[in-house]
C-alpha cells in the first residue's frame, strides 16, 4: 500500500503536532512585524472593501498589487468589520499552519519512512524565512501553502499528475497569490504535454488545463480590461535599472546567501547524497517525466528572477524552499536507507534514524541561529522604524491636509494607508509614469532633478537619504523644498542595514518655476549644463 494511503503513524502524528506547536511558538515573537509593503495590500483591500475599486489611489486603476487573491481575502474580512492589519495577520497564521500540514502531506507522498517524514516536518517548522514572513501581513505563507497543496495533489495516485483538476486549480490560486507561480502553471502545462502519449494522458491534458484557463485566464482578461495590463506594474518597477553583468552577479550571490543561510545543511546533504549515493538515487527515482516538474520549479525559478532583474529578498524564495528540503530528504533516505531485504532493512534502520535525526537537528539549529541572530533583531528594529516614521507622518498628513492632497514618496504603503491621501510613487510601483524615468537614471537622481514634475505636481515630498535634508542640499531645485520634519530609521532591511532618514518637505512650485526659468530648463528636466 502506498504510504499516503496508510493512516498516520504515531511518530508522524507526534511530529506534526510538535511542528505546529513549534511554528506557532516561533511566530509569537514576530507577531508585530510590519513592512511597508504590507500596507500596499491593505490600501488596495480597504478601497475594495469600501466599494472604491481594486486601486491604491482612488480613481487610478494601476495593477500595483502582486497578490490579488491576498487583497481580496483581506478585503472580505475588512468588509465584515475586521481591522485590516489584524485580518492579514490572522490569514498569515492560518496559512502558515496550512503550510506545515501540506508539507507533511507531501512528505508522505515522496518519503518512504515515517521517521524521515517526522524529521523533515520538524526541520521545516523552524525555517527562519518561512517564520519571518508568517505574520507580516504579506502573502508569502498563503503562496507557499498553495504551492505545497498543488504538489500534494500532483503526487497523489500511483502515477504523479493523476489529479489534474485539483492540481491545476490550486496552482492557479497560487499564481493569484504570487505572480511567479504563473511559471509553475507554465511548467504544469509542459508536463501535461510531455506526458500526453496515450488516450488517458490526453484526457489528463484537457482536464488539467481547464482550471488554469478558467481561474487564472479569467483573471488575466479582467486585469487587461480593468488595469490595462496583464502583469503587475511592480514587475517592471522592481527590475527598472537592474541590468548588466554586475547586477546579475550580485543577484545570484544574494540568492545563494539567502538559501545558504537557512538551507545550507540540507543543500550540503543533498550534494553529498548525489555524489556518494547516485546509484541508489537513480534506482529510487520515478520516471523522468514525473520528476521534471518539481525539479524544474526548484531549479529554474531562481535563475528566472536573476534574468528578469528582480531584486530578490527572502520571501520571494520561500515557495521554492520546501521542495529543496524534501529533495534533500528523499536523497538522504535513498542513500542511507535503501530498500533491500527485510533483515538488512532492520539492521540499517536504527543507524539511518540516528543519522536522519542528526541532520534534522543540524538544520533546525541553523535556522534557529538565523532566526535569533538575523530575523528577530531585524523584525524589531524595522517594525519600530515604521511605527516611529512613516506611520506617524501618515497620520500627520491625514490631520493637516485636505482630502485629495498629492504626496510624493519612495515608500508608499504606510503613508498611503494612514494618510488616506493619494500617493505619487517615486519608485514606480503604483505610478507607471516613473518606470521609464527609473530605466534611465537612479531613484535618487530622478528625485533630485524633479523628474516627476513632467507628469505631476505633488504638494508634499518625502525623501529617503543617508542624512537629514540631503535632497535640499543636492537638488538644483532645493529652494522649492520647505522642510517640515525628519524621521530616522535604523535600517531598511537585511539588504540595507545602514541608518536612513526620511525628510519631509512641502513643495513650493512657484519657487521651482522660477529656478527652472532662470536655468533655461523645461519642467522636469533640471537646469541646463554650463
Amino acid at each position: 500500500m502506498k504510504p499516503w494511503r496508510t493512516p498516520f503513524s504515531l511518530t508522524e502524528r507526534l511530529a506534526l503536532v510538535a511542528a505546529l506547536v513549534a511554528v506557532t511558538a516561533l511566530c509569537w515573537p514576530v507577531r508585530g512585524y510590519l513592512t511597508d509593503d504590507t500596507f500596499i495590500h491593505l490600501q488596495y483591500a480597504r478601497h475594495l472593501a469600501r466599494g472604491q475599486g481594486l486601486v491604491f489611489n482612488v480613481g487610478e486603476r494601476v495593477y500595483g498589487c502582486t497578490s490579488p487573491l491576498w487583497v481580496v481575502l483581506i478585503a472580505d474580512l475588512m468588509a465584515l468589520g475586521m481591522d485590516g492589519l489584524a485580518a492579514a495577520r490572522l490569514l498569515g497564521w492560518l496559512s502558515t499552519l496550512a503550510g506545515v500540514v501540506f508539507f507533511m502531506q507531501l512528505a508522505r507522498r515522496v518519503l518512504r519512512e515515517p521517521a524521515t517524514r517526522a524529521c523533515a516536518v520538524l526541520a521545516w517548522s523552524t525555517h527562519a524565512w518561512f517564520v519571518r514572513w508568517s505574520l507580516s501581513g504579506m502573502e508569502t505563507s498563503l503562496a507557499t501553502a498553495l504551492v505545497l497543496a498543488g504538489f500534494v495533489a500532483f503526487t497523489e495516485g500511483d502515477r504523479w499528475g493523476a489529479r489534474p483538476v485539483r492540481t491545476g486549480a490550486l496552482w492557479s490560486l497560487a499564481a493569484l497569490a504570487r505572480p511567479e507561480a504563473a511559471f509553475l502553471l507554465f511548467l504544469w502545462g509542459l508536463f501535461l504535454i510531455l506526458d500526453a502519449q496515450e488516450r488517458e494522458s490526453v484526457a489528463r491534458l484537457f482536464w488539467g488545463m481547464l482550471p488554469p484557463l478558467f481561474v487564472f485566464g479569467t483573471w488575466m482578461v479582467f486585469a487587461r480590461y480593468y488595469f490595462g495590463a496583464f502583469w503587475p506594474e511592480t514587475l517592471a518597477a522592481k527590475s527598472a535599472g537592474a541590468e548588466g553583468l554586475e547586477f546579475l552577479e550580485d543577484n545570484v550571490r544574494r540568492q545563494l546567501l539567502i538559501v545558504g543561510a537557512t538551507d545550507g545543511v540540507l543543500a550540503v546533504a543533498l550534494l553529498l547524497a548525489g555524489l556518494l549515493g547516485w546509484r541508489r538515487l537513480l534506482a529510487a527515482r520515478r520516471s523522468w517525466t514525473e520528476e521534471f516538474l518539481p525539479l524544474a520549479w526548484m531549479c529554474c525559478l531562481p535563475p528566472l528572477y536573476a534574468a528578469r532583474g528582480v531584486q530578490v529578498i527572502s520571501r520571494y524564495l520561500v515557495p521554492v524552499l520546501p521542495l529543496l528540503a524534501l529533495t534533500a530528504w528523499r536523497a538522504l533516505e535513498a542513500w542511507w536507507w535503501p530498500l533491500r531485504s527485510e533483515r538488512e532493512d532492520a539492521l540499517r534502520a536504527p543507524r539511518a534514524r540516528v543519522a536522519l535525526g542528526a541532520v534534522a537537528l543540524l538544520a533546525a539549529a541553523q535556522n534557529l541561529g538565523v532566526y535569533r541572530g538575523a530575523v528577530l533583531p531585524q523584525v524589531r528594529t524595522f517594525t519600530a522604524a515604521i511605527r516611529s516614521s512613516l506611520e506617524p507622518w501618515g497620520r500627520w498628513f491625514n490631520r493637516h491636509t485636505e482630502p485629495g492632497t498629492l504626496i510624493a514618496a519612495p515608500d508608499i504603503g504606510a503613508l498611503g494607508y494612514y494618510s488616506d491621501r493619494p500617493i505619487l510613487d517615486l519608485a514606480g510601483l503604483v505610478t507607471p509614469a516613473m518606470v521609464p524615468v527609473l530605466e534611465q537614471t537612479t531613484l535618487e537622481e530622478a528625485v533630485s532633478q524633479f523628474r516627476f514634475a513632467e507628469f505631476a505636481r505633488p504638494a508634499f515630498l518625502v525623501d529617503r537619504a543617508s542624512r537629514p535634508y540631503l535632497l535640499q542640499a543636492r537638488s538644483p531645485f532645493g529652494e522649492a523644498l520647505v522642510p517640515l520634519g525628519v524621521a530616522r530609521v535604523p535600517n531598511l532591511g537585511l539588504a540595507r542595514p545602514e541608518p536612513a532618514y526620511y525628510s519631509i518637505y512641502r513643495v513650493d512650485w512657484s519657487a521651482y518655476e522660477r529656478r527652472a526659468s532662470r536655468s533655461n530648463a523645461g519642467p522636469g528636466t533640471g537646469p541646463a549644463p554650463p
